[in-house]
This record gives structure tokens, sequence and C-alpha cells, in this order.
């Protein structure tokens, strides 16, 4: 049975209330979006996948895709259709969307911009995921808190507090790096930067910002920023954010190290919604599917070691989709 499918120009009318309830009393509807292109589509569709075991209740999933084909859009439904709970909403960003972006290294399409967008077409709280992800746990805990007047909830980056870790360390690399991001992130701090590939976005909030929403959808300003939308969005949203748990954007799953790391810098340790983790998420070249072996006592390797189980297990069901 394929799930329910409704049309991308369909307009949702829940809002976000207080904490767990939309205004109307009703329990906060899950609401997780992906966005991907056809060089993407195989390893977001595992993550995708991944969303489907873990979802114990009703959700709507938006998928936004850059230059997909029809076929490509019947393997979004077939790998979705597994939890009938879950209402599909497809969408085609393949014009006027990305005219002028470019992603910001080799391996980040631009497609990944396609998110900036995300608060004018959807309303409520949104979980946005990257798709080089798994899913581990049941996202609707993320619909749980209240965001009050914050643009997002979002994850502190792994590699940023590494750095602040060690104030000793010589990579030029670091020092430059940190004094860009102090210089957009002020009168935040660069301890706040966050990684974008998860974003619990407040829609309605941002939409109340007419302003502000049409400087995050500026895909070219975001282009030229040296992390692409990352850097951009931590411009925009200045620290008017809330921390979620690490364990809602786990690097390579490293979180008790990432929370090594944040409390040698004297940064909170503990972050809103704890527990997981609910995402490990595979940023960085290097990626799971491509590269199987690595050292399994590194936390790369036990990482990866999850990743694999998790590939098989989806291409028992979709050989066809083995993601390359």
């Amino acid at each position: 049975m394929l799930p329910k499918l409704r049309n991308s120009n369909t307009k949702i009318l829940s809002r976000s209330g207080t904490k767990g309830f939309s205004l109307a009393g009703m329990p906060r509807k899950s609401k997780v979006a992906y966005v991907t292109d056809k060089s993407f589509l195989r390893p977001t569709l595992v993550s995708v996948w991944s969303l489907m075991q873990h979802l114990n209740g009703p959700a709507e999933l938006h998928i936004w895709g850059n230059g997909l084909e029809p076929e490509d859009w019947e393997d979004v439904r077939k790998v979705v259709a597994e939890n009938s709970l879950v209402t599909l909403i497809c969408k085609d960003i393949s014009s006027g969307y990305l005219d002028g972006a470019h992603g910001p290294q080799s391996y980040i399409s631009a497609a990944t911009m396609g998110r900036l967008f995300i608060p004018r077409l959807i309303d409520g709280y949104v979980l946005y995921i990257d798709g080089d992800t798994l899913v581990t746990g049941d996202v609707a805990r993320a619909f749980e808190i209240d965001l009050g007047d914050a643009y997002a909830g979002v994850v502190r980056d792994y590699t940023i507090a590494h750095w602040l870790a060690n104030p000793n360390g010589k990579s030029t690399e670091r020092k430059t790096r940190l004094a860009e991001i102090q210089q957009f992130m002020t009168p935040a701090s660069a301890q706040d930067y966050f990684n974008a590939g998860v974003l619990l976005l407040n829609c309605d909030r941002l939409r109340a910002e007419p302003e502000l929403l049409a400087r995050i959808e500026d895909v070219v300003a975001a282009s030229a920023c040296s992390h692409g939308d990352q850097d951009h969005l931590n411009a925009l949203f200045n620290g008017n954010v809330v921390q979620l748990d690490l364990g809602w954007n786990a690097s390579w799953g490293r979180v008790r190290k990432h929370r090594r790391f944040l409390a040698r810098s004297g940064t909170p340790t503990e972050g809103a919604i704890p527990g997981g983790p609910f995402l490990v998420h595979y940023h960085g070249p290097e990626k799971p599917w491509r590269r199987a072996q690595w050292d399994i006592w590194s936390s790369r390797g036990r990482a990866t070691l999850i990743y694999q189980r998790t590939l098989r297990r989806f291409l028992q069901e979709h050989p066809h989709l083995k993601p390359v």
C-alpha cells in the first residue's frame, strides 16, 4: 500500500503552541523534511527508510528533489510506503529555487540550499534532516519542545567544539576559520556555531520576519559563504536558537567525545531533549556507504558498522537502490 500522497501546493494549517501541543490543544504533528538531488537520492532514501523504522505515530514527510526523474519519485514513494502512518508530500525544486546556487565543497550539492525555503512553504515546526544520516530513534520526541521565539533548535558543530577545546592547536585552518566564524557570529559566540545538517525549524516564527525570511532565501549570498548555507544560517540566526542535545546530530556517533570537547572549553555539555542518539550524521567527504573498512575500535569504525548493518537491511527490500 502506497502512503497517502498530498500535492505540494496543499496548505498545512496547524500552528505551534505550548510544549508538545498545537494551539488547538492537539499534540503537535511531526513534520520532517529532506532535500536531495539525483546524485544523493539513494543515501537519502537509506536515511528515510531508517526514519520509517522508528516512527511510532503519524507524521508528515516532505521530500524535495532537484532534477529527479519520474522513476526516482516512484522509488521515494515505495520506500515511504512501508509506514502507513506517514503522509508523503513531494516537491520538485528544479526550477526557480536554486538559480545561482552552488555547494561550498565538491561533495556538497547545491540542492542542500533548498532547505532555505522550508520556512516559507511549510508551517509549524519542521525537522530538516540531511541525507547522509541514519535515524536511530523516534524523532517525534523533537516536537515535544517549545522553541518559544527561537528561530530553530540546533546542535553545536563537532569540529568547532574540537578546535575550541584545543586552544594551542597550530593548524592554520583552525585559526583562520575560528576568526571567520567569530566575525559573522558576533555578538553570539563561536561556541554556539551549529551544524546545519539537522535543524528543528520554527517556521511560523521565521515567517513573522519577512525581511529575515528573504535574506535566508538568498541562495547567491549563501553560496558566497565559505561553508555555504551553514555559515549563512549561523550568521542570520545570530544565536537566537535553542541548543538541542548532541544526540540529535551525533557526528559519526561521537557524542561522548563531543561532550568532552564542550566541557574542556567551558561550553554547556547538555541540551534540550536529552537521550538518543536519535540521528547519526556522517558529514564530511568520507561516507560509510563508500568506505566499509575502518578501524573497528575507532568512533568512525563503529558508526560505519551501524550504517552498514542498516544498509544491508535496506537493500534486502530495495536491492536496486544501493548508494554509490
